[in-house]
């Protein structure tokens, strides 16, 4: 048997699916700990729930609602239209007690300053998506974490500027022409700043695919917890993304595939800090098990199972300052543990094979863990949504 410290996704949407039944999919694949990238006041009381052992799933911190210029990209995120109401929304969101800040793609730069200022004092950390209106090497120097490989496309870009289209939907999967000859200056600057990036690739791996995929990632021994509800609108979404696409447009989706790729074995080998996250519940990303997916991605990019393991124990209570409680196995640290069949280090996908968890000073077998992978689909009343939450 093998022991491993318990397992963070560094980067899930709770706020989807207001019933704790989610929470035990976590727990059912391993994971022990979890930061909510939107969050809501049941967000929080869930927090305080399961740090005292009343809920059966994993640890969580959360961010306040998404903070978004105006108009925000999403409807349901908080749009703020200059700097004195950005600096209120980070205040607003410590007042509340949520943990650290997420910002978006629309916000002004302007905003961005005084809401990065604000978290500052507040001594609240920054996550989130580059925006629009920010150079990168700004918001690598104001961000804790940037959460996703697509908002390095415009420097890695090997196309002169005056060719560059100013947006095309393939870059929302990096799959335009990239020179990766400048990843080694964007590495630089994350260094520099110790910011940490989530490459996020099991997402795009199923934001659009053919029908045979789908039919496919449907088949999938985890979604046998998934409602059917939740099953049906994810099929619609990612085949109704997948019809507009000609053969030359999927050829970009695998160009995307591969940059990706490449781009993150790129990033490690510069030795850019990477945390393991999914994005989950985006379409077919089961939580808990899609962190999985993830570590098998990041071992397909060229990194080894050790440092893929690392980037969802170890580095996770790193970037949370938690190096001394969680993420290791120690004396004094924290008991989040997984027990496994057979060696992850060896092939990751024995990480999958997970005989007991222990999580809050409990502990849970196999029937337990079996009968936690399915309990969505029999708590919930309405699957999760997927909307391309980021």
């Amino acid at each position: 048997r093998w022991l491993i410290p318990g397992l963070a996704d560094m980067h899930v949407h709770l706020e989807h699916l207001p019933d704790p039944a989610i929470l035990k999919l976590f727990l059912g694949h391993g994971v022990t700990q979890v930061p909510s990238m939107d969050g809501r006041p049941f967000v929080l009381e869930w927090r305080e729930r399961a740090a005292r052992g009343e809920l059966a799933g994993p640890r969580i911190v959360t961010a306040g609602p998404i903070i978004d210029g105006s108009p925000p990209l999403r409807d349901d995120n908080l749009a703020v239209a200059d700097a004195a109401g950005a600096r209120e929304a980070v205040i607003a969101q410590r007042r509340a007690g949520y943990d650290f800040v997420k910002l978006y793609t629309n916000l002004s730069a302007e905003a961005f300053r005084a809401a990065v200022e604000a978290a500052s004092d507040a001594g609240m950390p920054v996550a989130g998506h580059v925006p629009r209106e920010v150079a990168l090497a700004e918001a690598i120097a104001a961000m804790d974490s940037i959460e996703h490989l697509t908002d390095f496309g415009d420097a890695l870009d090997a196309r002169p500027p005056a060719e560059a289209r100013p947006f095309h939907w393939s870059k929302l999967l990096l799959a335009q022409p990239i020179d990766l000859s400048k990843a080694e200056g964007v590495a630089a600057r994350l260094l520099a700043h110790g910011t940490w990036v989530v490459p996020t690739l099991a997402e795009p791996e199923r934001r659009v695919g053919r029908p045979e995929d789908i039919r496919r990632w449907a088949a999938l021994p985890e979604m046998r917890g998934v409602p059917e509800t939740a099953l049906e609108f994810w099929s619609e979404q990612v085949q109704r993304s997948g019809a507009r696409l000609d053969e030359d447009e999927w050829r970009l989706v695998e160009r995307g595939r591969a940059n990706r790729l490449a781009l993150v074995a790129a990033l490690h080998r510069q030795g850019v800090p990477l945390l393991a996250r999914t994005d989950t519940p985006n379409p077919f990303l089961v939580p808990g098990a899609a962190l999985h997916d993830e570590l098998a991605l990041m071992v397909e990019a060229g990194i080894s199972p050790w440092h893929a393991l690392a980037a969802a124990t170890r580095n996770a209570a790193a970037f949370l300052g938690e190096e001394r409680q969680w993420g290791t196995i120690a004396v004094g640290r924290r008991a989040d543990l997984v027990l496994l069949a057979a060696n992850p280090l060896v092939d990751i996908g024995n990480s999958r094979g997970i005989l007991g968890v222990a999580a809050a000073g409990r502990w849970w077998d196999e029937a337990d863990l079996e009968a936690f992978r399915v309990a969505l689909r029999v708590d919930a009343s309405a699957g999760p949504r997927a909307d391309g939450s980021g």
